[in-house]
């Protein structure tokens, strides 16, 4: 008889609430197994960083065209800073040749230059070339300071032109870079993460093909699969909180499922544990344990419902099979 006076064949109102109950439970144990532990990698995410990395090198190929174009503006810089030079050379020789011609001349000169005019019209022509003269050396003083400011931002110009252009060029190949990097790295997560699949499921098969090999090879059945509903006691184990992967039944199995593990018990078996006054009921999904003295293998959810942790003696009974 079950602690709780009655019991499934006798389907009475509080047996019928109880069979809700587990029901709800089992369905929330199941939303909760659906939902994957960790998301995992997908095909979208490896076409979405192949579409980053083609992103990326259509960019480093337009930059690469830009820079070809700005060559060429590199170049019109270049050329117009050799013509400022010259220019600045061009004035600074006729300065230097002015000045050379003074020097050599000397002060003298002007004074006889002045002196020996005949008439005062012939001064008034010699003050007139003075006064030229004197023009011509300032227009060239002024010329020379033009050519070279105009020598001088171009040369500018023509290094924040080279500057830009290598940091572009340095910007984008370091995005390439990363892209295709990234791109490599979701591509060995996914091929991974496929092996560790694959694995996981032809354990999963040969674990359930031993398992229905034992069941059959046992001559009669253990005195637990009756469903009678009476709580029974025996020493469980149980699986690590992270634990992922499938159980032998198929069914996925996360840090939150509500499963347990037993050597015999059909699968989808519900059944109920009671631990230091707490109480969770979970569906047979796995075989084991295989340690001698082990009845039972608690599954993450059902130790975290349980706060149970080592090997221990618990209460449990079949609520349905």
């Amino acid at each position: 008889m079950s602690p709780c006076g009655a019991t499934l064949s006798g389907m009475s109102l509080r047996t019928r609430l109880i069979h809700r109950v587990v029901t709800l439970g089992v369905l929330c144990a199941v939303a909760v197994q659906v939902a994957p532990a960790a998301a995992a990698p997908t095909q979208g995410q490896v076409a979405a960083d192949r579409a980053a990395l083609e992103s990326a090198v259509a960019r480093y190929e337009e930059a690469q065209a830009e820079s070809t174009a700005l060559e060429a503006r590199l170049a019109e810089a270049s050329a117009d800073l050799d013509t400022a030079v010259a220019e600045e050379q061009l004035r600074q020789s006729l300065l230097s040749a002015r000045v050379v011609s003074m020097y050599r001349s000397g002060e003298e000169a002007m004074l006889l230059l002045l002196f020996g005019a005949s008439s005062i019209q012939d001064l008034e022509v010699r003050l007139d070339i003075l006064a030229r003269l004197a023009r011509q050396d300032a227009s060239d003083l002024e010329a020379l300071k033009t050519a070279r400011a105009e020598a001088e931002e171009t040369a500018r110009r023509l290094m924040e032109m080279q500057a830009e252009q290598a940091r572009a060029m340095d910007t984008l190949a370091g995005e390439l870079a990363i892209a295709r990097a990234q791109l490599e790295k979701s591509q060995a997560a996914l091929e991974e993460y496929e092996a560790r699949v694959r694995a996981a499921e032809e354990a999963a098969r040969a674990a359930a093909a031993e398992a229905r090999a034992k069941a059959a090879a046992q001559s009669t059945p253990s005195q637990d699969v009756s469903g009678s509903g009476e709580w029974r006691t025996a020493v469980a184990s149980h699986y690590s909180a992270t634990f992922t992967g499938r159980g032998a039944s198929g069914e996925e199995i996360g840090p939150y499922t509500m499963m347990v593990a037993h050597k015999t018990l059909p699968f989808g078996t519900l059944v109920e544990f009671e631990y230091k006054g707490k109480r969770a009921v979970a569906s047979v999904e796995d075989r084991g344990p295989y340690v001698p003295g082990r009845e039972w293998d608690l599954g993450p959810g059902v130790a975290r419902a349980l706060d149970f942790n080592g090997v221990h003696e618990v209460r449990y009974r079949i609520v349905s099979q």
